[in-house]
C-alpha cells in the first residue's frame, strides 16, 4: 500500500463529505420549491403538471447524487477493503464527480420548475385594473389611471376623475363596472 494513495483516498472521502453537506441542502431547496409550486391555480393546469414534475425529476436525481457521493465519502464494502488503491481512487473519483455533476443537473431543473412563478396570469396580461372609489359626495367606478402622494386618478367613462386621499372613504378592486 503506497502511503500517497491512501493520502489521496483519504482526501478525496474528506472532499466527497464536504460535498454531501451541499448536497443535503440542495436536497432541502428543492423541498422548499415544491412546496412553492403549491396554491399557483391561476397558472394553465400544463405548466403546474409541468413544474411538478421537473421538481419531482431533480429530487430524484439529487437522491441518486446525494447517493453515488456519500459511498465516495463512506464506501460500504461487501468484503474486505479493496488492496489496490489506484482502483480505489479511480472508483472514489468517479463517484464524486458523477455525483456533483448530477447534484449540478437538479438544481438546474429546480430553476426551471420555478421560472413557471414569472408566467403571466390573467390579471397581469389584462387592461388596467378596474376600481370603485367612495367619497362622501358618492361612488366613481373606473380604470386606474395614477396613484401617487397627493390622490389617485380614475378614467371614468373616457374622463380622467381625481380624488385627493382625504376625501376617499373606501376603494376596492372590481371586476367591471
Amino acid at each position: 500500500m503506497d502511503s500517497t494513495d491512501t493520502s489521496r483516498v483519504a482526501e478525496l472521502r474528506t472532499s466527497a463529505r464536504g460535498w454531501h453537506g451541499v448536497q443535503l441542502a440542495v436536497l432541502g431547496f428543492i423541498g422548499l420549491c415544491g412546496v412553492l409550486q403549491r396554491g399557483h391555480e391561476d397558472l394553465p393546469r400544463w405548466l403546474q403538471v409541468l413544474a411538478a414534475v421537473l421538481v419531482l425529476i431533480a429530487l430524484a436525481v439529487a437522491c441518486v447524487a446525494t447517493v453515488l457521493v456519500a459511498l465516495a465519502a463512506w464506501p460500504v464494502y461487501a468484503k474486505a477493503p479493496m488492496a489496490d488503491d489506484q482502483a480505489e481512487i479511480r472508483r472514489t473519483v468517479g463517484r464524486l464527480r458523477i455525483g456533483i455533476g448530477l447534484t449540478f443537473v437538479a438544481v438546474a431543473l429546480t430553476a426551471l420548475a420555478t421560472t413557471s412563478q414569472w408566467w403571466p396570469t390573467k390579471a397581469e396580461s389584462g387592461s388596467s385594473a378596474l376600481v370603485q372609489v367612495s367619497t362622501a359626495n358618492g361612488e366613481v367606478c373606473g380604470q386606474l389611471q395614477q396613484i401617487d402622494t397627493s390622490g389617485i386618478t380614475l378614467n371614468a367613462d373616457g374622463q380622467d376623475v381625481s380624488f385627493a386621499f382625504g376625501d376617499v372613504i373606501s376603494l376596492q378592486s372590481v371586476p367591471s363596472c
